[in-house]
């Protein structure tokens, strides 16, 4: 009888284990994308170029992540994006984004 039990509940076990798994995943790509974000500001506000912003952003941001740069009025606001794709049992459509988003001022020289 127990085994039967068992048998029963291994595979909602799996699922929960393939989700939990999935959860801090998707944590860390939202932690990556707020951390790039963080970097790239920084490297703007101390006057770096865009391209090398941009770079930051690239080199810090989990894979495949865009990064987004907009500048004005001083104001330099870099928002890094990405998605998360669900692991197969719980549905290939389910793709979560996840981003950061930093604002930095522009010193002046």
């Amino acid at each position: 009888m127990v085994t039967a039990e068992l048998a029963a509940a291994l595979p909602v076990l799996a699922v929960v284990m393939i989700t939990a798994v999935w959860g801090i995943g998707l944590a860390s790509a939202q932690l990556g994308c707020a951390d790039a974000a963080r970097e790239a500001a920084r490297a703007a506000a101390r006057g770096e170029s865009m391209t090398t912003v941009r770079e930051i952003a690239t080199e810090v941001a989990p894979q495949e992540a865009d990064v987004v740069i907009d500048e004005s009025e001083g104001l330099i606001e870099i928002e890094v994006r990405a998605t998360v794709a669900a692991p197969p049992p719980i549905g290939s459509t389910l793709e979560p984004a996840v981003r950061g988003r930093a604002v930095a001022i522009k010193e002046r020289p």
